[in-house]
């Protein structure tokens, strides 16, 4: 809060522009800033610190006074105030597209995506050359990711029910715990309104595309509100593609084919009600449901009849939290709580000619089945408490506690393949000290972080038909920590330069302990994964200019990988990978209806593992250079008009650097994509876009490894030209 005294026009006229030149450079996020009079004083309050150390104090004079008015000024307040590699996403990103969660998140530096499919299918991300598996997944508080292992598929995620994507590429904040080698993805769920709304969309798009939402949002008194919303989404996901007839050499047999087996449809209803208790403290709370369907294709040159892929999610949260605008004490603390149930079943028989020996071998057993069914259940509870000192000293600690439960179920014609019925409890103290020393107009700041979890791992095992071994009933306790620094210095408001530097661990999870069903032979000995992490980057937000750029250098040591000796396969601590590189993202706004953005990464992401010769090849899916470039332009009021183009070097699908993506025999050093869209709003209650992403000559599909059954799919699909129609209501 700061004091102002005038006496004269001339003393209001500075005293305005005093407030012009602070909503000037206050950017694209909302803030709120009071006027009014005490004592014949004119006060200025402000929820932004950098809003009030902008005008100075001035008592010398006589007064006058104002009546009370309330300013909103908009701008990037997160970015302002991160000390490390931050990106917030909005839903403009991707409304009005067929773009998934994973692909929004692609788009971002320091980030690729696996896409397994098409509308629906299994994606997972990799951060900075760390894999997906990983990388932190959280939904509103709720971690994702599975003690069996694996990444989380962002998939499953509808894009339609997200408010805001948070990702962390360096260091781990306290308040998720500090704990995760590859970065963090914190997805929150669209919420209610302080207005009664009725919104729903229609969209259409290519391939048998379709999606229908609506969302109601009903504040019902100053204490209640209530936002919900009803979804559902299909696809007959039908592209065609270039069907090479397993003899990629000879492009005499190779013909234009459809994907078979591939259609997808999904339903998904959910409530947020929220209610305002005591001290401005409101409790916030979710429930949601879907169920969806799929069929999964087989790979290049073969086609799957009968298999499919099911997924069932209920997912409950509540959080407590408080106005920080009115926040007049120095401790604030916000508990948590979760639950989630996540339920997949994969079905295939003996006329699924990609469904073979990975799941059961029952392709050579005459009317063979296989049904694999996994039940995860999470609660997950948890308390961050801040803690401010004085203005310029402030700490963080925060507490976790997560159960996690598997339940399996294999029945197949031939041998099994599953996983043991398993569990995991951790608990995990973090925290984080943050101390800045202002110096005039200039902030030094320092950072320390830490934490320490003990999780408890546990199997019911059983016996093994394929070995012809038991499993016996096992558990074990592990102590993964993790510590963390930074330095950040602010040469003016508008600017930050940072460094950090952390350590992290993972802990093998529960199939590489102790094996699956006939697959994955145990290893108890395993050792953590560590990995090291160092970052140093800077940033300036003016009000029509933002930059930044971010060198990396992420190392993981003690890497587990599945060793197979052509009988069998085992888990060993005998990978590592060393990644390195620059990240930019820059855009720039001369006109009030143009704007530039341009987005590169450049990195090495080499294997430094001994294990079959492997050492300097490059990681799976991690190309040396990507890039985006995208233009906006407003040539006229409520009408958006984009284009932007996806731009990546070669890659490989595979860690023995044979299947390069482009091929060699086409010829080309990399891919690029094209994209458009046309936002136009005629009337303030109606809305339609037209856009299409990954428009491409070519007809592509991109093979991978064939997975386990946890995952649901087989084979990598990369489909081109997604085209989508959407008109909105909103009434």
């Amino acid at each position: 809060m700061l004091l102002f005294s005038f006496s004269h026009g001339v003393r209001k006229l500075h005293a305005l522009l005093a407030l012009y030149c602070t909503l000037a450079f206050a950017g694209e996020e909302t803030h709120s800033i009071k006027v009014c009079t005490q004592d014949s004083s004119l006060i200025l309050q402000s929820d932004d610190k950098y809003l009030n150390s902008m005008v100075s104090q001035d008592q010398s004079v006589d007064s006058f006074e104002l009546e009370e008015v309330v300013v909103t000024a908009r701008r990037r307040q997160e970015l302002l105030e991160k000390t490390q590699s931050y990106t917030i996403i909005k839903p403009e990103e991707w409304q009005g597209t067929t773009k998934s969660v994973a692909d929004v998140i692609a788009e971002q530096t320091g980030v690729q995506t696996r896409r397994y499919g098409g509308v629906g299918s299994f994606q997972t991300v990799s951060m900075r050359g760390v894999q997906g598996g990983r990388v932190l997944v959280l939904l509103d508080g709720i971690p994702l990711n599975s003690a069996m292992g694996g990444a989380v598929d962002l998939g499953a995620i509808s894009s339609e029910r997200i408010g805001e994507i948070e990702i962390y590429k360096g260091i781990t904040p306290g308040k998720f715990g500090g704990n995760a080698l590859g970065g963090v993805i914190n997805i929150r769920s669209k919420r209610e309104t302080d207005e009664h709304s009725v919104n729903s969309r229609t969209s259409r798009g290519a391939y048998g595309f379709k999606n229908y939402h609506v969302e109601v949002s009903s504040p019902f008194n100053n204490h209640l509100n209530l936002f919900g919303s009803v979804e559902y989404t299909g696809s007959e996901n039908n592209w065609p593609y270039m069907d090479r007839n397993r003899t990629p050499h000879n492009p005499d047999d190779d013909r234009i084919e459809t994907v078979k087996n591939h259609h997808y449809s999904r339903f998904e209803a959910r409530a947020h009600p929220s209610i305002n208790i005591f001290n401005d403290r409101t409790l916030i709370t979710g429930i949601s449901y879907s169920t969806s369907e799929s069929g999964i294709p087989a790979e290049e040159g073969a086609v799957n009849r009968t298999a499919n892929h099911g997924r069932e999610n209920i997912t409950l949260n509540a959080v407590l939290k408080s106005d920080e605008t009115h926040r007049t004490s120095t401790f604030l603390f916000t508990p948590e709580a979760g639950y989630i149930r996540w339920s997949s079943r994969t079905f295939w028989t003996s006329l699924d000619e990609s469904m073979g020996t990975s799941h059961g071998g029952i392709t050579s057993v005459r009317n063979g089945q296989g049904l694999s069914e996994t039940d995860l259940h999470v609660i997950n509870l948890s308390c961050v408490s801040d803690i401010v000192f004085t203005d310029n000293f402030a700490a963080q600690i925060s507490l976790h506690g997560k159960h996690s439960q598997i339940l399996t179920n294999t029945e197949v014609t031939s041998f099994p393949r599953g996983d043991w019925p398993g569990s995991s409890q951790e608990a995990t103290l973090a925290k984080n000290l943050n101390l800045t020393i202002p110096i005039g107009k200039r902030e030094f700041g320092v950072s320390t972080g830490g934490s320490l979890k003990g999780l408890r791992s546990s199997t019911d095992g059983g016996y093994n038909r394929a070995f012809e071994m038991t499993i016996q009933p096992s558990v074990t306790v592990d102590y993964p920590w993790s510590l963390s620094t930074g330095l950040h210095f602010r040469p003016f408001h508008s600017s930050v330069i940072y460094f950090n530097a952390a350590r992290f661990s993972h802990v093998p999870s529960l199939r590489e302990k102790f094996g699956s069903n006939g697959a994955v032979l145990p290893n108890p000995d395993l050792k953590e994964e560590t990995g090291l992490s160092f970052e140093a980057g800077g940033r300036y937000l003016g009000e029509r200019f933002f930059f930044e750029s971010v060198f990396f250098r992420n190392e993981i040591k003690n890497g587990i990988v599945l060793l197979n000796d052509g009988n069998m396969t085992k888990p060993v601590n005998m990978g590592r990978v060393l990644s390195s590189g620059i990240e930019v993202s820059s855009w720039y706004k001369p006109l009030d209806l143009l704007k530039a953005e341009v987005k590169a990464t450049i990195q090495n992401v080499e294997n430094r593992t001994r294990l079959y010769n492997y050492y300097g090849n490059m990681v799976p899916n991690e190309p040396n250079f990507s890039g985006i470039a995208k233009l906006t332009l407003k040539p006229v009021e409520k009408l958006k008009i984009q284009y932007w183009s996806d731009y990546k070097s070669f890659f490989f699908r595979d860690y023995a650097n044979i299947k390069r993506v482009p091929d060699k025999t086409a010829g080309q050093s990399g891919i690029i994509f094209h994209n458009a869209a046309i936002f136009w709003k005629p009337a303030t209650q109606f809305e339609i876009n037209m856009s299409i992403i990954n428009f491409n000559r070519k007809y592509l599909r991109y093979e991978d490894m064939l997975q386990t059954t946890e995952s649901g799919y087989s084979w990598t699909l990369f489909p081109a030209n997604e085209w989508n129609f959407t008109i909105g209501v909103y009434l």
